[in-house]
Protein backbone atom coordinates (compact mmCIF):
# COMPACT_ATOMS: atom_id res chain seq x y z
CA UNK A 1 0.00 0.00 0.00
CA UNK A 2 1.40 3.40 -1.01
CA UNK A 3 0.66 6.65 0.80
CA UNK A 4 1.13 10.29 -0.14
CA UNK A 5 0.89 13.05 2.46
CA UNK A 6 -1.42 15.72 1.02
CA UNK A 7 -1.38 18.08 4.02
CA UNK A 8 -0.56 18.27 7.70
CA UNK A 9 -1.77 20.72 10.38
CA UNK A 10 -1.86 21.12 14.14
CA UNK A 11 -5.14 22.09 15.86
CA UNK A 12 -5.81 23.08 19.46
CA UNK A 13 -9.56 23.63 19.55
CA UNK A 14 -12.81 22.24 18.19
CA UNK A 15 -13.29 25.53 16.34
CA UNK A 16 -9.96 25.04 14.53
CA UNK A 17 -11.00 21.47 13.68
CA UNK A 18 -14.27 22.74 12.20
CA UNK A 19 -12.37 25.37 10.20
CA UNK A 20 -9.93 22.77 8.81
CA UNK A 21 -12.88 20.63 7.75
CA UNK A 22 -14.56 23.56 6.00
CA UNK A 23 -11.45 24.78 4.22
CA UNK A 24 -9.65 21.53 3.34
CA UNK A 25 -12.28 18.79 3.23
CA UNK A 26 -15.27 20.57 1.67
CA UNK A 27 -14.35 19.80 -1.93
CA UNK A 28 -13.58 16.09 -1.92
CA UNK A 29 -14.47 14.32 -5.14
CA UNK A 30 -16.89 11.47 -4.67
CA UNK A 31 -17.17 8.63 -4.37
CA UNK A 32 -14.36 8.25 -1.87
CA UNK A 33 -13.44 6.38 1.29
CA UNK A 34 -11.85 8.24 4.22
CA UNK A 35 -10.26 6.25 7.03
CA UNK A 36 -10.37 8.18 10.30
CA UNK A 37 -7.40 6.85 12.22
CA UNK A 38 -6.42 7.58 15.82
CA UNK A 39 -6.56 6.27 19.34
CA UNK A 40 -9.69 6.43 21.49
CA UNK A 41 -10.51 10.06 22.27
CA UNK A 42 -8.44 11.51 19.43
CA UNK A 43 -11.46 13.08 17.74
CA UNK A 44 -12.38 10.66 14.95
CA UNK A 45 -16.15 11.01 15.38
CA UNK A 46 -15.90 14.78 15.87
CA UNK A 47 -13.95 15.09 12.62
CA UNK A 48 -16.53 12.86 10.88
CA UNK A 49 -19.27 15.20 12.15
CA UNK A 50 -17.39 18.23 10.82
CA UNK A 51 -16.85 16.64 7.41
CA UNK A 52 -20.53 15.65 7.23
CA UNK A 53 -21.58 19.26 7.96
CA UNK A 54 -19.62 20.38 4.89
CA UNK A 55 -22.07 18.34 2.82
CA UNK A 56 -25.31 19.33 4.54
CA UNK A 57 -25.53 16.51 7.09
CA UNK A 58 -26.18 17.92 10.55
CA UNK A 59 -27.18 14.83 12.53
CA UNK A 60 -24.19 12.50 12.28
CA UNK A 61 -23.44 10.80 15.60
CA UNK A 62 -21.22 7.96 16.69
CA UNK A 63 -21.93 4.78 14.77
CA UNK A 64 -20.34 2.52 17.40
CA UNK A 65 -23.56 0.84 18.46
CA UNK A 66 -25.27 1.05 15.06
CA UNK A 67 -22.26 -0.25 13.09
CA UNK A 68 -23.05 2.22 10.30
CA UNK A 69 -25.39 5.02 9.37
CA UNK A 70 -26.35 6.57 6.04
CA UNK A 71 -27.13 10.29 5.85
CA UNK A 72 -28.50 12.15 2.84
CA UNK A 73 -27.13 15.59 2.11
CA UNK A 74 -25.43 17.38 -0.78
CA UNK A 75 -23.45 14.13 -0.87
CA UNK A 76 -24.45 10.94 0.87
CA UNK A 77 -22.38 10.34 3.98
CA UNK A 78 -21.93 6.73 5.01
CA UNK A 79 -20.42 6.57 8.51
CA UNK A 80 -19.00 3.21 9.60
CA UNK A 81 -17.49 2.16 12.92
CA UNK A 82 -15.72 -1.19 12.71
CA UNK A 83 -14.77 -1.19 16.42
CA UNK A 84 -17.20 -3.91 17.53
CA UNK A 85 -17.66 -5.72 14.23
CA UNK A 86 -16.63 -9.34 13.88
CA UNK A 87 -15.55 -10.43 10.39
CA UNK A 88 -15.18 -6.84 9.22
CA UNK A 89 -14.42 -7.70 5.60
CA UNK A 90 -17.60 -9.77 5.23
CA UNK A 91 -19.60 -7.00 6.90
CA UNK A 92 -18.18 -4.41 4.52
CA UNK A 93 -18.73 -6.39 1.32
CA UNK A 94 -22.17 -7.70 2.37
CA UNK A 95 -23.65 -4.59 4.01
CA UNK A 96 -21.75 -1.49 2.84
CA UNK A 97 -20.16 -1.84 -0.59
CA UNK A 98 -23.50 -1.97 -2.43
CA UNK A 99 -24.62 1.30 -0.83
CA UNK A 100 -21.69 3.32 -2.18
CA UNK A 101 -22.81 5.46 -5.10
CA UNK A 102 -21.17 8.16 -7.23
CA UNK A 103 -22.16 10.88 -4.73
CA UNK A 104 -21.06 8.96 -1.59
CA UNK A 105 -18.39 9.82 0.93
CA UNK A 106 -17.59 6.94 3.27
CA UNK A 107 -16.21 7.94 6.68
CA UNK A 108 -14.78 4.91 8.46
CA UNK A 109 -13.47 4.50 12.00
CA UNK A 110 -11.37 1.54 13.20
CA UNK A 111 -11.05 0.43 9.57
CA UNK A 112 -9.48 -2.99 9.04
CA UNK A 113 -6.58 -3.34 6.64
CA UNK A 114 -7.14 -5.23 3.44
CA UNK A 115 -10.40 -3.79 2.13
CA UNK A 116 -10.23 -3.77 -1.66
CA UNK A 117 -12.07 -0.73 -2.99
CA UNK A 118 -12.53 0.60 -6.48
CA UNK A 119 -12.80 4.21 -5.30
CA UNK A 120 -10.22 6.78 -4.11
CA UNK A 121 -9.08 6.23 -0.52
CA UNK A 122 -7.74 8.70 2.01
CA UNK A 123 -6.51 8.48 5.57
CA UNK A 124 -7.08 11.20 8.16
CA UNK A 125 -4.58 10.54 10.95
CA UNK A 126 -5.28 12.13 14.33
CA UNK A 127 -2.55 12.09 16.96
CA UNK A 128 -3.01 13.63 20.40
CA UNK A 129 -0.12 15.86 21.34
CA UNK A 130 0.90 16.43 24.96
CA UNK A 131 0.20 20.15 24.60
CA UNK A 132 -3.56 19.33 24.36
CA UNK A 133 -3.70 19.69 20.61
CA UNK A 134 -3.85 17.27 17.73
CA UNK A 135 -1.59 16.59 14.78
CA UNK A 136 -3.78 16.03 11.73
CA UNK A 137 -2.36 14.39 8.60
CA UNK A 138 -4.37 13.80 5.42
CA UNK A 139 -2.97 11.15 3.08
CA UNK A 140 -3.95 9.63 -0.25
CA UNK A 141 -3.78 5.81 -0.20
CA UNK A 142 -3.47 3.45 -3.15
Amino acid sequence: MRKELLWSVFVYTEKETEQISRTRLNCINSPCFIRLDGEIGSGKTFFATCIAKCYGVRNLTSATYLKYSLHKGVKDILHIDFYRIQEAEHFFYDQIEGQIENHSIVLSEWTPDGLELGIPQYKLELKINQSCGRNVNFLRIW
